[in-house]
């Protein structure tokens, strides 16, 4: 039986919606995706809930006339800035198999675990006191342990007494919760569970190489930076800074004084990280915001502005990190993401500059076969489709019964030349 997933991705620069189709191996298959550009969240803040709102129906819209599919329930991120994590253990008796004779006594044998079991022990696990603006996202397994010490990731079908899991609980600012909320339901859709960016990277880093080594994650957005630790394939640290690739145009535009989107360009122009790179230092005509007049600066300059605010990100991020007693020398590796960064040149330098580990080099978009923006959603689609046989909910997904679909359907040159007519308008339309 299939089973259909839709996740939501609500970011500083836009909405990214992604359907997948989860058949019986497990598999997500992606059916559906949509863009919409949106600036209603600053600084992790719903600054305009209108755009918002407005933007997650014109994806829902675009969905709906590309591919005939209604979305009425999706999974939506959220910031780590507004999430903590609490570890939390907890166990269940797996009913035992009964003998054959008839003897409603002890079992002979133990039970074999289900999903139901699977999922009982989580929702056992997510028992907590939560403070008044505290809000449970749910439980994320570390390692389940069966009676004789087993350890896996998978118990379904091992044979066992007693199942345990050791699980950190996803605990979110309320306040946020409800403002996230209002806006994707007042767009017509219903929310069925917030995912943050470190489960959704966990479960990206699962398909990488050496998934258990330790690493550090940095996805840099349009104006806003996470970045995640994991140790031995689990979330260890999280946390965000309301700073990102905006940011670093918004440095070119001030200091050379032009015109944001002319900074926009010069920024994509010249990817690169650190300025000992720039090996031809080519004269670059700007405009002057002041008078229009045209003017030179050399391209080493506009490097010098960029690898100054890239260097200052990741040293708040060290800093943040040092803090908490977390020397990012003995992390095996970092790993970064996100439109804001991924495609300078020179990050590996810089990474070593600072954090002292080496940048391994993971493409996401190779690993998924979708475009950087969707990174995110990817990790997410990964993520819930591994919960699904332990109980976590699918969404509510239709697929639109187009007018004339019985004359459509019949075999023959006149059905396809419609259908083929109908994705081409809705690609237009896209």
């Amino acid at each position: 039986m299939n089973e259909y997933i839709a996740v939501m991705d609500i970011g500083t620069t836009g909405v990214r919606l992604l359907v997948a189709k989860v058949g019986t191996n497990g598999k997500p298959h992606i059916v559906a995706r949509d863009y919409s550009v949106c600036h209603g969240i600053r600084k992790f803040k719903i600054e305009n809930a209108a755009e918002v709102t407005e933007s997650i129906r014109k994806v829902l819209r675009r969905i709906r006339e590309k591919t005939e599919i209604i979305v009425r329930s999706a999974y939506v991120s959220i910031s780590g800035a507004h999430v903590k994590y609490v570890k939390n253990v907890d166990s269940i008796n797996i009913a035992p198999v009964y003998s054959e004779d008839g003897d409603f006594g002890p079992g002979t044998e133990p039970g074999v675990v289900t999903g139901n079991d699977v999922a009982a022990l989580l929702d056992k696990v997510e028992g907590t006191e939560l403070y008044d603006n505290e809000y449970l996202l749910g439980a994320v397994p570390i390692r389940f342990t069966l009676d004789d010490g087993l350890q896996t990731t998978s118990p379904i079908g091992i044979k066992a007494s007693n199942l345990r899991v050791d699980a950190q609980l996803l605990i979110a600012e309320n306040t946020y919760v409800e403002a996230v909320s209002e806006c994707v339901r007042a767009a017509g859709l219903e929310i069925d569970g917030f995912i943050p960016l470190s489960v959704a990277v966990r479960a990206l880093l699962t398909a990488c190489p050496d998934p258990d080594a330790s690493t550090l994650f940095i996805d840099m957005g349009g104006f806003a930076t996470e970045f995640c630790v994991f140790y031995k394939g689990n979330i260890y640290y999280a946390s965000a800074l309301p700073v990102g690739g905006g940011t670093i145009t918004g440095d070119i535009a001030q200091v050379l004084n032009v015109r944001r989107e002319e900074a926009e360009l010069l920024k994509c122009d010249y990817q690169i990280a650190d300025a000992s790179l720039v090996t031809n230092d080519v004269d670059v005509a700007i405009g002057s915001l002041a008078d229009g007049k045209s003017r030179v600066v050399k391209c080493s300059e506009i490097v010098g502005i960029m690898q100054a605010r890239i260097e200052d990100i990741f040293g708040i991020i060290r800093e943040r990190l040092d803090v908490d007693e977390i020397d990012t020398s003995f992390i095996d590796r970092v790993v970064l993401s996100g439109d804001g960064i991924v495609g300078f040149s020179g990050l590996d330098i810089v990474c070593e500059r600072v954090f002292r580990t080496k940048l391994a080099d993971i493409d996401f978009t190779r690993n998924t076969a979708m475009k950087a923006i969707f990174t995110y959603t990817s990790g997410m689609i990964m993520y819930i489709a591994s919960m699904l046989p332990y109980g976590m909910k699918r969404s509510d997904i239709e697929r639109e019964e187009p007018e004339g679909a019985q004359e459509d359907n019949k075999p023959g040159v006149f059905g396809s030349i419609k259908d083929k007519f109908r994705n081409l308008i809705g690609k237009l339309r896209d």
